[in-house]
């Protein structure tokens, strides 16, 4: 369905649902699960290239046979690192492997063995043939070492190869012989393009998801981030952000700019590698929630503190980081994302992540209770939809969302300009945000 924002004067050519915000401060100018986060795995040894895989809390190992290790092994990229810091937070973690390579495989006649993805951890993969004690002949795949597939009683390649193993594609004919093991080869991995990057920028527009860790640091690759989440934002109509780490190409709500790290179990993490903490973090934030002081899970340090002048100036360059709290834990500083031109109808509270939590929840409430073609455009139509614009000011009200509002006004149809297929709307939103800043006057006696 399209969606995204609109101007009065032009109008849109596409069926839709379209949404603008704007501050209505004048003395200054300017219903969904939550949880999902994409990690791009742009260093890693194995798996298929271009493919989102989706992990869940609930399987966080699912996908083992296409990324090759447990989430909780130890790879020489530190990819899988990357996973367990944003299951801290996230319900859900799609990856996607952005570089490629060649497949490991190995002869062994009459068998052939091939590693069913591309990359150096193939180069793993090892499987024998043995004697069954009743008939036939059991196979086992191991990787690094380990088990991972066994098949027992066949006699011949083209029973094998029927197994379709989901670590190595067998081919070959003929009858099954005793190997005592074969080791597959020759799987390589290949450094990653920036037109990889792009594409997988391109491909997330289909996917739906919260908030995405992008942990390259090439400027070109953060500039054309930031234009693919404002084209989503403002285009598709999706309420999505994106975690960057030390980036210039910011001061949008939608990015979230990552200035320094943490240390976890000992190892310091990259501001890279911390961005997928806080993509999971802002991911699964609810509207009704701010993550400023919120304690980075596992943290013992903070790598690349700030003082307090580098404080006050990271936040006004709209900049997230972590500091040491009072009580020694490792906390948010500030939850904010990079914007700081406050212009075009956002004020200040535009930078605040918690506020653009509410105005994206409720803009894709909007979409799921306004999908096209649903109500008539005429005054029982109008009448229906506010009744149910209303319901969910209600709704966003009784959680926290909001405050101040007003029922009979703040959802109303523009009955003058709506017409032909084409309605318009007037909706009044005042967020609630968190208590940040905490002032006492104590008058001593």
């Amino acid at each position: 369905m399209a969606g995204g924002t609109f101007d009065k004067q032009v109008g849109k050519d596409r069926p839709g649902t379209y949404i603008n915000f704007q501050s209505g401060k004048h003395d200054t100018v300017g219903g969904s699960d939550r949880g999902i986060v994409i990690i791009p795995l742009k260093n890693h040894n194995y798996g298929p290239k271009g493919e989102f895989i989706t992990l869940t809390t609930a399987a966080p190992d699912a996908a083992y046979a296409k990324l090759g290790y447990s989430i909780y092994d130890s790879d020489d990229n530190r990819q899988m690192l990357l996973i367990r810091e944003a299951f801290k937070k996230a319900a859900t973690v799609i990856v996607y492997r952005v570089n490629g390579g060649t497949e490991a495989k190995v002869t062994a006649a009459p068998v052939t063995a091939k590693a069913k993805y591309p990359g150096t951890r193939g180069n793993q993969f090892s499987f024998t043939v043995s004697e069954n004690p009743v008939e036939g002949f059991d196979v086992q795949v191991n990787l690094a070492g380990s088990k991972v597939a066994e098949y027992t009683g066949l006699k011949t390649v083209e029973e094998l190869a029927a197994q379709d193993c989901e670590y190595i594609t067998f081919s070959g004919t003929g009858a099954l012989v005793k190997n005592a093991g074969a080791n597959l080869t020759g799987g390589t991995d290949v450094t990653m393009q920036n037109a990889d990057v792009t594409a997988l920028l391109d491909a997330s527009e289909g996917v739906k998801f919260n908030c995405m860790c992008f942990p390259f640091t090439e400027a070109a690759l953060q500039a054309a981030a930031k234009t693919k989440i404002k084209y989503i934002r403002e285009n598709i109509g999706k309420g999505v952000q994106i975690a960057i780490p030390n980036t210039a190409s910011g001061d949008y709500e939608g990015v979230i700019n990552v200035t320094n790290s943490v240390t976890v179990d000992g190892v310091d993490l990259t501001a890279e590698e911390a961005c997928a903490w806080v993509a999971a973090a802002t991911a699964a934030a609810k509207n009704t929630q701010s993550n400023t002081y919120v304690e980075y899970d596992g943290a013992t340090a903070v790598v690349g503190a700030k003082t307090h002048e580098e404080a006050v100036a990271a936040i006004k360059n709209g900049e997230f980081f972590f500091s040491v709290s009072e009580e020694s834990k490792v906390v948010v500083e500030y939850d904010i994302n990079s914007l700081v031109s406050f212009k075009d109808g956002k004020d200040k509270s535009y930078r605040k992540n918690r506020v653009i939590r509410v105005f994206d929840t409720f803009g894709e409430a909007l979409q799921l209770n306004f999908p096209p073609n649903k109500y008539d455009n005429d005054p029982d139509g109008w009448d229906i939809m506010e009744g149910i614009g209303r319901s969910l000011l209600k709704k966003f009200r009784d959680a926290g969302a909001i405050k101040n509002v007003d029922l009979d006004n703040d959802f109303l149809v523009d009955r003058e300009l709506s017409e032909g297929d084409e309605t318009y709307f007037n909706v009044g939103l005042e967020p609630v945000d968190s208590s940040e800043k905490i002032y006492f006057t104590v008058t001593t006696r």
